[in-house]
Order: C-alpha cells, then sequence, then structure tokens
C-alpha cells in the first residue's frame, strides 16, 4: 500500500512538471481561495468560537435585552441590590461602569480608563491575577487598585508595582494585583478596576441614591444547577416588583460571549459565507482545469486501462495529482493569510469584540488543513470518476466524450455564475447601504474642529460649581486666542462617545412609570457654535444660563417634532426629574431649537435630544466632557493642541486631556464597523466577477478549440463570420442566462440576512440586483466574444487539411 502511494505521488509530481502552466495557474487560484478563507475565519474564530478565557465561561451571563442593542441596558446599583438579594439562580453578582481617572504625581496628569466595580466582579468571570491578589467583596470601600496587563507594561512592568501607591483623581490606591493580558472586561483598553465604594463621596452620589442613575452594567454566574432557561424564568418573576422600582429597565439574561459579540455576529458569519462562495468560485475554475487536463489525457489513461488499471487505481492517481495541487494551493493560503490578517486589522478588525486575539494559529491552520482537503478532493472527484468509467477504445477513440465533458463543463459555468451573482449582488448592496451612511447629514461641520477628553480631579471638584467655574474659566481663555474660531464642552460627541439618557416628562401631560428617554448632552455655551450646529427658532446657551439663573434647554428638531408635534416649543416646560426645594418638579423652559445631530452613530440614527446648561445641569461633579475647538480659518485643527495644553496648564495642571484627534477622524472611526464589512464584501465580489469571467473565458477557450473541425466544416459549407460569433456567444450567454436565474434566486433565498447589515436600502433592491446582473452579462459576453472571434478567423482549408 506504502509502495502504491509512493509511486501515485512520484507520477502527480512527474505530471505536474510536465504541465508547469496548469500547475501554476491551478495553485495560484487556490492560494487566492484558500488564503482569503483561512484569513477570515482566524477572524471569526478569535471572535465568536474561541472560548472567553474565563473558567466556565458557559455559565458567565449578564442582565440584558432579548433583542440586539448598539448600547446594551445599563442598570442603578439600587436594582443590582435587588436582584442580588432576591436572586436564587445567579451567583457572584456584579456590577460595574466605566471611569476616567486622573494619574497624577508625575508630570503632567495623564487620564487613565478604569471600571469601578461592586459586588464579586473577579468571583463573576473567574481569573487569578497573574501578580498578587484580587480585591474582594468585603474590602469594596478599600482604597485598592487592581491594573491590568497593559497598564502594568507602561509603568515599567516590575514586581515592584505591589504596593506601590497610585493617585487616581485625587485618591490614594494601592495596587495589590496585575491581571493576565488577556482579561479585556469591560473592554480591551481599562487600565485598572477599584471598588466604587472607594472613591471619595461614593456613599451619598447619584449612583447610591437614586434608582434613576443608569449606568452599570450586570454581570454574575449562574449557580450550581442552574440553567439560562431557569435564571430567565426567575427574573421574569422578579420583574414585576423590579419594574414598580424602575419601570424603564429591561430583565433579561443573556451569555456573556453572546452579549459582547451580539452586534458583529451577523456580519461575521455573512463575510464567512461570502468568502465560502469565493474558495468555491476559485474550486470550480480549478476543476475547469482539471477537466480540460483530463481530457489531454485520454490516450494516457487509455493505454492504462487496456494495461489492466482498475477504476479504483485510475481515481486514486487523479485525486492524488488534485490533492497534490490543493496542499500546495493550501500552503500558498497560509502564507496568503498571514499577510491578509494583518490587513484585516488594519481595516478595522482591531475593533472588533477580542479583535486583538485574531492570529493565524491552532484551530485556524485546522481549519485550513480541512478546507484544503476538502477542497483538493471536490475539484478532482469529477474529472476522477469521468475518466475512469470509460472503457478503452471509448477512451482511445476520438471525440466520442465531448458530449459528456461539454455537460461538465456548461454545469461549472453555471454554477460560478450562480455563486457570482449572489456574492456579487451582496457586495453591491453593502456598497450601496455605506455609500447611503455617508450621505447622511451629520448635523454639523466637522472640518477644521479639534476634539479632546477632559478629565478632571474627582477631589479637586467634587463641590458644585467648582467644575462649572473650570469650564467657565478655560472656555474664556480659548476664546481670546486667535487661533481659535468657538470653543466648547459637552457631555457627548457624535460617534457614541460618553451617551447618557435619561426619561422625562412634560408639563400639562399625565405623568407616566415608564417615561419616554432623551439623550441629554450637558454643554457650556460655545459648544454648538464650535460644532456649527444650525440654530432652527430661538438662541442657544449663553454665559447667562447660570445655576441661579432660570432653568432652561435647547432641544434638537427631533425632539420638537416628537414631543410637540405642529406646536411651537419654544417656551414650553419638561422636567427630567428632581423637585427643587418647594418640592416642585424642576421644570426646564424651551428657548431654542438646533439640527439634529446622531450622537449614537449614523447607524443608530438621530434620536431625541436637549442640550442642558452646564451650570444647570444638577450633575454636581462633572468629570470633563468632551472639548470642541474650532480652528481660526486657514490653521489645521490638529495645530490646536499645543494651544489647548497650554491654556490648561494655565488654568490647572492636574486636569488631563486625552485622545486628541480631529473631528473628522473621529466621525469616520464610526464609520469603521460598516466600512470594514463593505471593504471586505466589495473585495470579495470583484474577486467573484474575475473568477467568473476567466471561468467562462477558459471553457469557451477549451469548447472552440475542441470543435476547431466542426468550426471549418461550417465555414467551408457557406456559414459567415458572424454565424459562428452568434453560435459560440449564444452557447455561453445561454449558460450564462440560467446562472442567473439560478443565482437570482439564491439571491431572494438569502436576501433577509443581509438586512440587519444594511442601512437605507432594502434587501432586496431593483437597482442593485438589475446592475449585478447586467454586469454579469456584460462580462459573459465579452468572456465568450474573444474565443468566439479567434474561431470565426480559422482558415477552413487549414483545419479540413488537418482532419
Amino acid at each position: 500500500m506504502l509502495s502504491d502511494l509512493r509511486m501515485d505521488l512520484r507520477y502527480a509530481l512527474r505530471t505536474m512538471r510536465q504541465s508547469p502552466v496548469f500547475t501554476v495557474a491551478a495553485v495560484l487560484v487556490l492560494s487566492l481561495g484558500i488564503g482569503a478563507t483561512t484569513a477570515l475565519f482566524s477572524v471569526v474564530d478569535a471572535v465568536l468560537l474561541r472560548p472567553l478565557p474565563f473558567a466556565e465561561p458557559e455559565r458567565v451571563v449578564m442582565l440584558g435585552s432579548d433583542t440586539v442593542q448598539r448600547v446594551p441596558p445599563r442598570y442603578s446599583l439600587m436594582t443590582f441590590d435587588d436582584v442580588e438579594r432576591q436572586s436564587t439562580q445567579l451567583r457572584a453578582l456584579t456590577a460595574y461602569s466605566n471611569n476616567l481617572f486622573n494619574l497624577t504625581g508625575d508630570g503632567d496628569a495623564q487620564q487613565l480608563r478604569g471600571t469601578v466595580v461592586v459586588g464579586d466582579f473577579f468571583g463573576a468571570f473567574g481569573v487569578q491575577p497573574l501578580l498578587g491578589r484580587t480585591f474582594t467583596p468585603q474590602e469594596l470601600a478599600t482604597p485598592v487598585a487592581v491594573l491590568s496587563y497593559g497598564q502594568w507594561q507602561a509603568m515599567g512592568g516590575g514586581a515592584d508595582i505591589l504596593g506601590r501607591s497610585l493617585t487616581l483623581s485625587g485618591q490614594p490606591y494601592t495596587v495589590v494585583g496585575v491581571m493576565p493580558a488577556s482579561f479585556q472586561v469591560p473592554q480591551a483598553n481599562i487600565a485598572a478596576w477599584v471598588p466604587y465604594d472607594s472613591q471619595p463621596g461614593a456613599a451619598t452620589s447619584e449612583a447610591r441614591t437614586q434608582r434613576g442613575y443608569r449606568a452599570f452594567s450586570i454581570t454574575g454566574r449562574l449557580a450550581p444547577g442552574a440553567t439560562l432557561k431557569s435564571a430567565r424564568q426567575e427574573l421574569a418573576a422578579l420583574a414585576p416588583d423590579l419594574l414598580k422600582e424602575d419601570a424603564a429597565q429591561e430583565f433579561g439574561v443573556v451569555g456573556y460571549a453572546e452579549q459582547l459579540t451580539r452586534d458583529v455576529r451577523l456580519a461575521l458569519w455573512v463575510l464567512l459565507g461570502a468568502v465560502a462562495l469565493v474558495l468555491l468560485l476559485a474550486a470550480a475554475n480549478v476543476a475547469h482545469l482539471q477537466l480540460a487536463r483530463a481530457a489531454s489525457r485520454q490516450r494516457e489513461l487509455g493505454i492504462r486501462v487496456a494495461l489492466g488499471a482498475g477504476r479504483g487505481r485510475l481515481v486514486r492517481q487523479l485525486l492524488t495529482e488534485s490533492l497534490m495541487l490543493a496542499l500546495l494551493g493550501g500552503v500558498g493560503g497560509v502564507l496568503l493569510a498571514l499577510w491578509g490578517t494583518d490587513l484585516l486589522l488594519v481595516l478595522g478588525a482591531d475593533a472588533l469584540p477580542r479583535g486583538g486575539d485574531v492570529a493565524v494559529q491552532g484551530r485556524v491552520l485546522l481549519f485550513s488543513l480541512a478546507v484544503t482537503l476538502l477542497t483538493g478532493v471536490g475539484v478532482g472527484l469529477v474529472p476522477a470518476l469521468q475518466r475512469s468509467q470509460l472503457s478503452p477504445g471509448t477512451v482511445l477513440g476520438r471525440g466520442v466524450t465531448e458530449a459528456t465533458r461539454g455537460r461538465a463543463h456548461a454545469v461549472l459555468v453555471v454554477a460560478e455564475v450562480a455563486l457570482a451573482l449572489v456574492l456579487i449582488t451582496g457586495a453591491g448592496l453593502m456598497l450601496k447601504s455605506f455609500w447611503r451612511l455617508h450621505q447622511v447629514d451629520p448635523g454639523l461641520d466637522p472640518e477644521g474642529v479639534f476634539v479632546a477628553r477632559l478629565s478632571l480631579s474627582r477631589d479637586r471638584y467634587q463641590e458644585p460649581g467648582r467644575s462649572a467655574a473650570f469650564h467657565r474659566d478655560f472656555m474664556a481663555r480659548l476664546a481670546a486666542r486667535p487661533e481659535v474660531a468657538a470653543a466648547g464642552v459637552g457631555q457627548s460627541l457624535p460617534g457614541g462617545w460618553d451617551i447618557r439618557r435619561s426619561g422625562y416628562w412634560v408639563e400639562g401631560t399625565a405623568d407616566v412609570p415608564n417615561r419616554p428617554n432623551a439623550l441629554v448632552n450637558t454643554s457650556t455655551p460655545g459648544f454648538l457654535e464650535a460644532l456649527r450646529v444650525p440654530l432652527r427658532a430661538g438662541r442657544r446657551l449663553t454665559d447667562a444660563d447660570k445655576a441661579d439663573a432660570s432653568r432652561v434647554m435647547v432641544v434638537s428638531e427631533r425632539f420638537a417634532r416628537d414631543v410637540f408635534p405642529g406646536q411651537d416649543p419654544l417656551g414650553r416646560r419638561v422636567t427630567f426629574g428632581g423637585d427643587d426645594a418647594q418640592g416642585n418638579p424642576l421644570w426646564l423652559t424651551v428657548v431654542g431649537v438646533v439640527g439634529d445631530v446622531p450622537y449614537a452613530g449614523v447607524e443608530s440614527g438621530q434620536e431625541p435630544t436637549v442640550y442642558v446648561p452646564m451650570d444647570q445641569g444638577g450633575q454636581g461633579y462633572f468629570a470633563g466632557g468632551q472639548l470642541a475647538v474650532r480652528a481660526a480659518p486657514g490653521l489645521s485643527p490638529l495645530a490646536l493642541e499645543a494651544v489647548v495644553r497650554e491654556e490648561l496648564r494655565a488654568v490647572d495642571s492636574t486636569v488631563a486631556l486625552a485622545q486628541p484627534t480631529t473631528l473628522e477622524d473621529r466621525l469616520a472611526t464610526d464609520l469603521s464597523r460598516p466600512r470594514f464589512r463593505t471593504v471586505l464584501l466589495g473585495a470579495f465580489g470583484v474577486l467573484a466577477l474575475v473568477l467568473a469571467a476567466v471561468g467562462i473565458y477558459g471553457v469557451m477557450s477549451y469548447a472552440v478549440a475542441q470543435r476547431s473541425h466542426e468550426m471549418g466544416v461550417r465555414m467551408a459549407l457557406g456559414a459567415q463570420r458572424a454565424d459562428v460569433l452568434r453560435l459560440v456567444v449564444g452557447q455561453a450567454l445561454r449558460r450564462v442566462g440560467l446562472g442567473l436565474g439560478l443565482g437570482l434566486s439564491g439571491a431572494l433565498a438569502v436576501h433577509r440576512v443581509m438586512e440587519g447589515l444594511l442601512y437605507g436600502v432594502g434587501s432586496l433592491d431593483l437597482s442593485v440586483l438589475s446592475a449585478v446582473a447586467l454586469l454579469l452579462l456584460a462580462t459573459a459576453w465579452l468572456a465568450s466574444w474573444l474565443p468566439a472571434r479567434r474561431a470565426a478567423s480559422v482558415d477552413p482549408a487549414s483545419v479540413l487539411r488537418r482532419g
């Protein structure tokens, strides 16, 4: 058996050396298909399939919604206390929220993104520290901190980090541990975890005293014997009592891994399906080559049959050759995938959950090997079975199997066109969707705007009014600079940055338990001017809107339409909660209407938005917010960073300035995910078109070569050149037409899969379907016209002399 295998391998290598053009073409096509599939699978494996680096990760769950949401539900600490006290199906419950800290004590203040936690945070995820220990639920009021691996490395990476004191937002914390690099909860950019109650003023903070302060995620583990279903049933039973306290909540239970990847899962599976179609197209092209090559070896195979070779022996030999080609293609594909993975990270794969773990290793290599072997068998099986079932006389005879061979080629052409139509249609829909996203009016003018995040120390700005005084001084100094046209600070910037929503109640209407929500953007005067959000009615916020003045707000057009349909909103009053000293609602009067801005991201669309003066925001301590500075005409916005830092040091050197960039770049980040899937699907569509064109051209060239004698006879009997052209092109277009019909059926069958990925485009967009069909028809006509033109140019006499 081994000797037969060695003989097959030697013979396969010899035949491949004898046909170098065929070998190189087949290996290149297979490398392209296998490489693209392997690279994309490495992303799917890292994001969706690889188990989370927790103990028993399938038992880690979180409170959430059964529906896909861009921003998952958040809960108050009072709600967390209720769930922790009443639930029997969940254990090691924890609530956590991101926070910004200023690291001071060594040069300029640095801004760190940290997480404040309540409950058994590290027990919920079941991850042991790399160094030291974690803090326990019993020391949640103790100022201790656990650092991330990245922050530890940034601070030198030494073991002496344990016990070191760090000053975070004015509060000294003792470092007790360092987590491994794989622990990235809730995000990869978290630098430290600290107990929430260790912060100054935590006991009397809004988070501890107001049930409507919903800023925390709640995670835990299924208790022993509990299941996801039983936990959901228990929360559903508890929900009525919990909703009495907070009617605006959603009480569902979802797996942590599912929630982590919920908004990218569909896109990644669609992309993997698309690249699988590319691999099938590549395999179909190689199958064309295999069929043509098998035909050229007809006499050789006939002699082997005549000498006693059985059908199984021939099939084994031909499959060995096919597998050799596939293995060479697999090696090339893995090398291509190593480069392709880096390209995917550049395109935005690293912005996906766990995207930093994308790599070609382990299971990805096993997947690539499996794909390679399946492809090798797939592309070689039909030629092997077809050529091994003939008798010696039939095989040695001339031309008697052309009909069978032509049918096989025709089936492959139809399949290629159908696959290409499905894939190019998906690419076309995604491209049109992305174009529509680009056409969405951002509601502002991003050109020439410098943006950054400010972070104020909690110890220095805990007293009411101090943060407002800082912002007034800082904005006044910036406005006095000749490089600055306008400047302001707001809680939110477009693209989903620091969104806060709150329920509202309109004066003169019945208050309801589950109030509708609006996005609340606490802002300074100058913020709307810096962004150039157009004023539609009334006025913007001014310096006169101080804490002791009448409480006012500016609303967006969407808010005005939804809340005051057909009415003049100016002068109307709305409350977002809270009472004054006399126990009356804190009413805010609408003084202006401005254009809509999609703060939560273009894909989420505009939502009702209000702008509240920072002096009247009712939040006491304000962490700093988002700075927007418009450059003077002719000045680059990035040149403003030095100006901003200079004035910031003059006002308070302990305030950190982080993430400096331009508003244009920040808006581009908002489109990173749709751009990632559009670029990939577009590339796959172009590749599918090229492969389909090459396949049709190759089949028609082969068919013309096989029928050269017939063409000569036809022309000798009086057929004109146009007749031959119509014959060859017509034959190709009939096959293409059948493929288009099947492809259209496939596109209709899978159209619903695309619906969740499109913006402003129907999944059955007729313009896209028509354009793709016409493009494939034109490509097929050109790919068949070239060999047809060659066939029509033959000399009948020379063809007939050759016989």
